[in-house]
């Protein structure tokens, strides 16, 4: 990255994408995505988010929405790309972070591609399903002793897990996932909107999609992914993002 920024651009001359990882995780998670985008000649900006990876991490934040859109709109203005109508495509949280972004300048948006954001219908069924997840799951969110497991959990996985804080861990959790704002978000948004949810995903986000009545410019496609389908299945999101943009 440029100096050591949040950001990378890799350049080209087509339509302009921007990449927001997930919840844990960095713009490395594009590592696998980003080339066939690339070749195919869109203009791919990553971004690592605001407490993630080499974003900064400030204790006094509050990881919530305000504070992530403010974070991506600072990497858009170094880049700037002030005058250019984007493509947004969020994976997880990055695709609640795309939905609030395009909420909230509808203007700045061309289309957003949404993979397996987490789609909860309100606070307490995102609490409720992340701790029906496992007793370890449980231990790591609520535990007086969770700050040793995350110990733990990035020894083990630190190939997965990106660098972060506990602040910008916890935090994102409670002031972005656990507010469960997604479907309010989704009502909201004038973009055109591919939606795509896993039928290997938490079984939660399906049945909530089948159950809501979405605005005609939201696209929804079930397809027989997990959670990770753009490092478990590039060449299907792949496909996806390229058809969805160039109709």
């Amino acid at each position: 990255m440029r100096r050591q920024k949040a950001y990378k651009d890799f350049k080209g001359d087509g339509p302009v994408i921007v990449l927001l990882h997930g919840f844990l995780s960095s713009s490395k998670y594009w590592t696998k995505l980003q080339p066939h985008l690339t070749r195919a000649g869109f203009r791919v900006i990553t971004i690592d988010l605001l407490g993630f990876g080499r974003a900064p991490k400030p204790k006094s934040s509050e990881y919530d929405y305000d504070a992530h859109v403010t974070h991506i709109n600072t990497a858009l203005r170094s880049l700037r790309l002030d005058a250019y109508k984007i493509i947004i495509v969020g994976h997880s949280m990055g695709a609640l972070l795309a939905s609030k972004y395009a909420r909230r300048h509808p203007l700045r948006v061309d289309s957003l591609v949404l993979l397996h954001p987490p789609l909860y219908a309100d606070m307490r069924e995102a609490k409720t399903t992340l701790r029906d997840t496992g007793r370890f799951y449980r231990f790591l969110l609520d535990s007086r002793y969770r700050t040793f497991g995350w110990m733990l959990v990035k020894t083990f996985l630190r190939y997965r897990i990106a660098a972060h804080t506990k602040h910008s861990r916890e935090r994102s959790l409670r002031n972005v996932i656990e507010v469960a704002e997604v479907f309010g978000d989704l009502d909201s948004i004038t973009a055109q909107t591919l939606l795509l949810v896993g039928s290997k995903d938490r079984p939660v986000y399906a049945a909530n999609v089948a159950n809501r009545s979405l605005s005609d410019n939201i696209e929804v496609v079930v397809e027989d992914a997990t959670h990770h389908s753009p490092v478990q299945n590039t060449l299907l999101v792949h496909t996806l993002v390229q058809a969805f943009i160039q109709k």
